[in-house]
């Protein structure tokens, strides 16, 4: 019978096993779906005894045990996760049992045990999959939380050890001035005291210091800041997730060494393929409909109309003829009045009707024209966009490298605020995510904050030199970048600092294979760097009125003259001579 074939059609294109067990414990039915799931054919299973095939598999007594607890219980629903053990291959099922019953002569009749089955092993596995990555992250959380508790202390340490060498070197300020006060007042008396009794070249005879000479040369002049930072790639990639989904499967670890267009990771497209769908739907939709509005003069609406107004035109005609007739003879009193007033209003309304079709047809044929048509256009077009980037989505469900480097750990991807996950098969991202960054380790960069005093002296693509701790040698590098804005304070700072990046374009040929992100390394900013200046020590130089000028002895006479000059950088110990000066000459201070 056609019901029967309906009802083994359905059967076959389940995805579900079903069986049925008579009251006797024969099998009478079993679909395709289920000879796949328990890896027995029909002939093998079909008006077999249920107790003959399957009670004799002790691996398998849970899934039996469901299916008796259908027949001790025939009453209810039952629904159970069971294993199924196939040769070597152990499935985990979803099996819900209960009776099929009829109705003879108001009596409800059980005929037979209903068995519905389905594969939920792949589900099992992501969910253990699942279950798993929260643990390793709980474990990774406690370990940061310790790791911060312990920085914690350490910054303590630090800021009490910061707090007695500021008092130290307070307490050592004041004992500077002291000895500097003392020593004065101690010349000062020594001195009055040898003029008074000696004249004036008693000083020389009382042990005065004698006068120091200065050979002017050309030096360099360098001044620099020198910061503490770790090893970053010159350049980081981010690499974001083109649509919302789950990591099917990953083929890269963190840390690798990866080539442009290398493989990364594959994304699940069911969620984004259905919206494909759907888009595509909408996109053929619009545009059947402007293909409608563009010949929209030989549709059918506005055929319609048409006809509308040719066969109220007829009526019309053919009521107008008539009335003018009617009209006629009632003149001659051949037709009674009503008669011709019932022509006269079959007339009006014919005219009315007429105008009423003529209006209809001017409506239908704007719906094709104007607006109607731009909205039309419009929904198209953003139908046809909408598409074009689920296409593109779905291209994208491959990631892979964007550009050769290394990829990074999720805590060197992204910003500050927001940070990357770790993207491992069964992880979700939404559409914009992170799921990894790659860092271009073809140089490599550094960044350290500088405070408010000292940025103002750093310019752009000065010299640097970054000595990494591990080996000790130099890089030469550049000032890349200097924040324009202040980072967040923190640990109670007052005081504004800038972040400034450094760059290293070219590494040393054997560095480059030992240099590791993260190591920890010095850059020297150097401040300045001037050549071939004439520098004089700070005390050599006197200060008169507004004038500075120096004791310069004539290498001839051996006579003392005061020049004028004039000056330029002062260090802690130096000034630089612009102008009075030349190489050779001999200053006394």
């Amino acid at each position: 019978m056609a019901s029967d074939i309906i009802f083994r059609n359905i059967l076959e294109s389940m995805s579900d096993g079903v069986m049925t067990i008579g009251l006797d414990g024969q099998i009478l039915t079993v679909n395709t779906a289920a000879e796949s799931i328990l890896g027995l054919g029909s002939p093998d299973i079909l008006k077999k005894s249920f107790a003959e095939l399957f009670l004799i598999q002790e691996q398998n007594d849970a899934f039996n045990q469901a299916i008796l607890n259908a027949i001790y219980d025939a009453n209810t629903i039952h629904n159970k996760i069971v294993h199924w053990h196939r040769d070597d291959t152990v499935l985990t099922l979803e099996v819900t049992t209960s009776f099929l019953s009829t109705t003879e002569e108001g009596t409800k009749k059980n005929v037979a045990v209903i068995v519905v089955f389905n594969d939920i092993t792949e589900v099992g596995r992501l969910q253990e999959s699942e279950q798993r990555l929260t643990e390793e992250l709980k474990e990774k959380h406690q370990a940061l939380q310790k790791s911060y508790l312990e920085m914690e202390e350490t910054n303590t340490t630090l800021q009490a050890a910061l707090r007695k060498v500021q008092l130290i070197r307070v307490w050592a300020t004041v004992f500077v001035i002291i000895l500097f006060v003392s020593i004065g007042i101690i010349t000062w008396k020594q001195t009055g005291i040898s003029t008074g009794k000696a004249g004036p070249l008693a000083g020389s005879q009382q042990g005065t210091p004698a006068a120091r000479a200065y050979t002017v040369a050309p030096q360099t002049l360098t001044d620099s800041i020198t910061l503490k930072g770790t090893l970053k790639p010159i350049q980081i990639v981010n690499i974001t997730s083109p649509f919302s989904g789950m990591v099917r499967e990953k083929y890269f670890e963190y840390g690798q060494a990866v080539s442009k267009g290398q493989l990364l990771l594959k994304l699940d497209r069911a969620e984004t393929e259905v919206k494909y769908r759907e888009a595509k739907t909408a996109y053929i939709e619009a545009q059947e409909k402007l293909k409608e509005l563009d010949n929209w003069t030989n549709g059918n609406e506005m055929a319609k109309a048409q006809q509308s107004v040719t066969r109220s035109k007829l009526t019309m005609d053919g009521h107008n003829k008539t009335f003018q007739e009617t009209e006629r003879l009632f003149k001659k009193e051949i037709v009674p009045a009503t008669e011709y007033a019932s022509a006269k209003q079959q007339s009006t309304t014919a005219k009315m009707d007429y105008d009423a079709s003529l209006r209809e047809l001017q409506l239908v044929k704007e719906k094709g024209e104007g607006q109607n048509r731009y909205i039309a256009k419009l929904k198209l077009e953003n139908a046809r966009q909408k598409l074009q980037d689920l296409e593109n989505q779905l291209r994208r469900s491959e990631i892979v490298a964007p550009v050769s480097g290394t990829v990074l750990n999720p805590e060197m991807a992204g910003d500050k605020d927001k940070k990357g996950k770790i993207a491992d098969r069964g992880v979700t991202f939404s559409q914009g995510d992170i799921l990894l960054a790659i860092g271009n380790t073809e140089g490599l960069s550094m960044t350290a904050e500088v405070d408010e005093l000292e940025v103002l002296k750093i310019k752009k693509d000065q010299e640097v030199r970054i000595t990494v701790d591990a080996f000790g040698e130099t890089i030469k590098g550049r000032v890349s970048n200097i924040s324009s804005q202040a980072v967040k304070a923190e640990g109670g700072k007052k005081a504004a600092s800038f972040e400034v990046s450094v760059a290293m374009d070219i590494l040393p040929v054997g560095l480059r294979e030992k240099l590791r992100l993260g190591m920890s390394a010095n850059m020297e900013i150097m401040l300045l760097n001037k050549a071939n200046v004439m520098l004089l020590p700070i005390q050599a130089v006197l200060i008169e009125g507004k004038d500075r000028v120096v004791t310069v002895r004539d290498k001839g006479t051996q006579s003392l003259k005061k020049v004028k000059v004039e000056t330029g950088i002062t260090t802690l110990d130096a000034v630089e001579i612009t102008s009075g000066l030349k190489a050779g000459d001999e200053v006394v201070y």
